[in-house]
């Protein structure tokens, strides 16, 4: 037999999302990611003499059952959830027995749209919700 050289990796089931202060077991996915324009700036001749940096913009969302989602809807303002007020969702990354080992936090969310989208034969209803992400911090 092959020992693990790197030991176990992350996946799913070491990953908690905490919205809102809970840890929410209703979300199916969540994809988050910063950018930064870069560009090579140019003078005379054909090569770059410098380098130009953009904004960092951040973006991201999250898929969630459709009653976790009524949950977050009944709490909202005027059941509106576009009208939550900007708010943190911390992803804590745990180990096989539950030790954290690292956590990823989504500084000034706010959602961004939401809808509904069920087809005949579902056996469940998932609902994607963008997000505007003021920072990450690793």
């Amino acid at each position: 037999m092959t020992p693990l050289i790197n030991g176990i990796n992350y996946h799913w089931a070491t990953i908690k999302v905490v919205l809102f202060g809970i840890p929410v077991v209703g979300i199916t996915k969540i994809e988050y990611k910063i950018k930064q324009k870069k560009e090579n700036q140019y003078g005379a001749g054909y090569e770059p003499i410098s380098r130009g940096y953009g904004n960092k913009e951040y973006e991201g969302s999250i898929e969630i059952y459709t009653e976790e989602l009524k949950r977050i809807i009944n709490s909202a303002p005027n059941r509106d959830i576009l009208s939550i007020p900007p708010f943190q969702i911390t992803v804590l990354f745990e180990n096989e027995l539950g030790v954290l080992i690292g956590q990823d936090q989504l500084l000034m969310c706010e959602f961004m749209e939401e809808g509904l989208s069920a087809s005949q034969g579902d056996t469940k209803i998932l609902t994607s919700l963008p997000l505007v992400i003021g920072q990450i911090r690793r």
